[in-house]
């Protein structure tokens, strides 16, 4: 084999081009229903360019595997970096996908892939494996026979690069199953493909993936963050600035990140993350390098994965964990509205006319420091009936903060804090919904200035860009605010006080009032009255 290869006329857009067209074909030929049941969301042209620009570097001999390869974009990538390289490798390919419309096009993609690698002098084969990728590998984890056990003898790789399918699972499927040493719950397929492919690097090998956020915070994940990150070292993420525009064309409520960890051998001691306003990378990467500790959190046993955005996120994430206090050591407690709309219809009324109707409050009652009701929305109930049967539905009637669990794609704020005062109650009991969750003191009543004040810091820009740090999906669980840093009651009373005391709830002096009380000052102060103005 030549020591150099010879570039020739070689276009290196040809097979991402291709692979495109592909795409567009098959995208013809299969409904968006039958695609979002397979969890099927193809990698934007541009995307699959920057993963495979994240391996750090190519051994002469280098094993990539592709697992649900789709039409095999994100290995076109790989090959095209291949393309531009100055001396020959070789390359083996493994690439899974189960659906057989696909496999014809995967193929045809690999074709044109090898034979332009070829043609410069560099050494290719590929296979295509037309299995269920978990499912062929569950003797990794102890349960099936596994392909790369029997008969297929896959060595461990250098690199993986993959856009997982993206569905819930099923706790009680086969799949479930199959992995539940690693992921307990209802956990999303996803999971299972990323924990899959880091079992299959060897020492030092590169997974790079583009998936939701969601695996970095919340229960469902607990399990599966803390078993990738005992074999997994994260050294790079980046981000979208818009929710919307990574996989428009799917609809995806949370946001994208991409991903860029390696087996252990060494681990990294820091992580660049970085972002970019959409999918095509438009204008400059925004950048910045940060310790791991600052990014992967473990003080709570959680093992939350932190993505500050900016220096000033950062900054944030700095200050607000210097507090000695969080939120369930002051007394504070948060649950989720109890009412489930399908499993109460009995009791569901739609006006409040009779004298054992009590308020169904939901999402769309809460608004900054106020809770409205009633509210006149289309087909849905305002009221609730208090009887013996319905008591497990009912709060009682109490100083309460509500928080909305859910915010709108590109909403400004994630979080929407609206205060609930007992003596504007005319009822005994509430009935709140499940899109709202609902704090108040575990041992006595909230005083007026405390509830001001909680509202008051969720609806500031310091909480609302902590919380950002931590979620990157569009809902807000009780479980990650229980275990936020949060200041003393003191100070909640003091900001409570003089929010109180407003004649309008103006979110810029708002923001004030929490910036003085909580003695925040200089640049970080200017950057959170920038976002509240």
């Amino acid at each position: 084999m030549a020591s150099t290869l010879a570039a020739g006329s070689i276009d290196y857009g040809e097979l991402l081009g291709f692979s495109s067209r592909m795409q567009r074909e098959y995208e013809a030929k299969a409904s968006p229903e039958a695609r979002k049941n397979r969890g099927q969301v193809f990698t934007p042209p541009a995307v699959c360019r920057f993963m495979a620009g994240l391996f750090s570097s190519f051994p002469d001999e280098f094993r990539l595997l592709d697992p649900g390869a789709g039409v095999g974009a994100l290995t076109a990538a790989v090959a095209e970096r291949f393309l531009q390289l100055r001396s020959p490798r070789r390359l083996e390919l493994h690439l899974f996908e189960n659906d057989p419309v696909l496999l014809d096009m995967l193929d045809s993609t690999m074709r044109r892939c090898r034979d332009a690698l070829t043609r410069v002098g560099h050494s290719v084969s590929y296979q295509l494996h037309a299995e269920d990728f978990v499912l062929a590998s569950a003797g990794e984890f102890g349960q099936q026979k596994s392909l790369f056990r029997n008969g297929l003898s896959l060595e461990p790789f250098h690199g993986v690069i993959t856009n997982p399918p993206y569905f819930k699972v099923n706790k009680n499927s086969v799949h479930a199953r199959v992995m539940d040493e690693v992921i307990h719950g209802q956990p999303n397929i996803y999971a299972f493909f990323l924990a899959i492919a880091a079992s299959r690097l060897r020492p030092g090998g590169e997974l790079v993936a583009i998936t939701p956020r969601s695996f970095c915070n919340g229960l469902y994940f607990r399990g599966f963050r803390r078993w990738f990150f005992e074999r997994m070292s994260l050294g790079y993420i980046h981000l979208f600035e818009s929710r919307t525009d990574t996989f428009r064309e799917a609809n995806i409520l949370q946001e994208s990140v991409i991903t860029c960890s390696h087996r252990l051998g060494d681990a990294s001691s820091s992580v660049t993350v970085t972002r970019s306003r959409d999918r095509d990378f438009s204008g400059s990467l925004d950048g910045q390098v940060l310790p791991v500790d600052r990014i992967i959190d473990d003080t709570c046993g959680n093992m939350v994965v932190r993505i500050p955005e900016t220096t000033q996120d950062a900054n944030i994430l700095d200050y607000i964990e210097a507090w000695s206090t969080r939120f369930s050591d002051i007394g504070l407690m948060i649950s989720t509205g109890p009412v489930v709309m399908f499993r109460a219809t009995e009791f569901l009324l739609p006006q409040a006319d009779d004298r054992r109707a009590v308020p169904l409050l939901s999402a769309h009652n809460v608004k900054p420091f106020a809770t409205l009701w009633p509210v006149e929305k289309k087909k849905w109930p305002t009221a609730f009936h208090d009887c013996a049967e319905s008591q497990k539905h009912l709060v009682p009637a109490r100083n309460y903060v509500l928080l909305k669990r859910f915010s709108a794609k590109e909403e400004r704020r994630r979080l929407t804090a609206g205060c609930f005062f007992v003596g504007n109650a005319r009822h005994q009991r509430l009935a709140l919904e499940n899109h709202i969750n609902y704090i108040y003191h575990a041992q006595r009543e909230l005083t007026e200035e405390e509830t001001y004040g909680v509202a008051a810091l969720f609806n500031s820009a310091l909480l609302d860009r902590y919380f950002r740090c931590l979620s990157g999906n569009t809902q807000v669980n009780a479980t990650e605010i229980r275990t936020m840093p949060f200041p003393d009651l003191h100070v909640v009373s003091r900001i409570g006080k003089r929010v109180k005391a407003l004649s309008e709830f103006l979110s810029n002096e708002i923001e004030a009032i929490v910036l003085d009380e909580l003695d925040i000052n200089g640049p970080l102060e200017q950057y959170l009255k920038g976002l509240s103005n």
